[in-house]
């Protein structure tokens, strides 16, 4: 099967191809970028080549937590593709169950990327998404979607402290040298990048509390890569983690809707045998 998977964040919108199952080639771009986000569709297309059975369309799946840049997407599916987008939650069902207030309000990349993991591993695990915001989300051993914890991103911290205070400077989140820094950008440097592996830490710790024993930890989103490099008790580092969720998603209600109509062709075939006979 081939797919377009779209993950629409808050800064940001990532994109991949899925050709015979497996994903090929995932770049991000900038949601101000509409010419960019065009060529882009229109290549990943173009990679896919002839379909099956003739179809013409290669669907395009999205997830989105920014309603403007889903527009902007839609936008140039059309232009590209003359075909419209399944977004996650409307037209593509997420199975997963969920044992959370509101869950109507909780962003489908959160659920994409903890279902995602727990497919995988089958066992309880805590999914660290570290990107415009960074959300620490656990699953028990059940594949029940728990709820988790939302901090600000590294970069919205670095950007915050440089906002709100006097004489603080902006500074890029990165992994600094030595155990503590010796002048003000490194002590930022240091404060943002280990105060976030320590609230990682010590939420974790609060879930295996309760879940009686320690899950196993998985790490993605833009800024994983820095913050896997200094954590010991991470398990396994998958960048790409919620375009996978939006593939397994809807190749789960793919090969759903596939049973439903094989069922109904059977009932039809039935009901056929039995007019005959009378």
């Amino acid at each position: 099967m081939d797919l377009i998977a779209a993950d629409i964040g808050n800064s940001g919108i990532a994109l991949a191809v899925f050709i015979n199952n497996k994903l090929q080639r995932a770049e991000r771009r900038d949601a101000a970028d509409p010419q960019g986000l065009v060529e882009l569709i229109r290549s990943l297309r173009e990679m896919c080549g002839p379909q099956p059975l003739g179809a013409r369309t290669v669907p395009v799946v999205a997830s989105s937590v920014n309603p403007p840049v889903l527009e902007n997407l839609s936008q140039a599916v059309e232009e590209v593709l003359d075909q419209n987008i399944l977004l996650i939650g409307r037209d593509v069902p997420l199975t997963m169950r969920l044992a959370i207030e509101n869950p109507e309000t909780v962003g489908t990349d959160r659920l994409l990327t903890a279902s995602a993991a727990y497919d995988v591993i089958e066992d309880a695990v805590v999914v660290a998404d570290f990107g415009t915001a960074t959300t620490i989300d656990c699953v028990d051993h059940y594949g029940i979607f728990l709820g988790g914890a939302i901090l600000p991103g590294l970069d919205v911290a670095a950007l915050s402290l440089n906002e709100h205070t006097v004489g603080l400077p902006r500074i890029k989140p990165e992994i600094p040298a030595g155990a503590y820094g010796t002048n003000t950008k490194a002590a930022i440097q240091h404060g943002i990048y280990y105060g976030a592996i320590g609230a990682l830490r010590g939420i974790v710790e609060q879930y295996a509390t309760q879940l009686g024993r320690w899950p196993q930890v998985v790490l993605t989103g833009g800024y994983s890569k820095l913050i896997k490099e200094k954590c010991d008790f991470v398990d396994s580092w998958v960048p790409n983690l919620c375009l996978d969720g939006i593939f397994l998603a809807y190749r789960k209600w793919r090969q759903s809707r596939e049973a439903e109509m094989q069922t109904e062709l059977q009932q039809l075939e039935q009901q056929l045998d039995k007019s005959e006979k009378e």
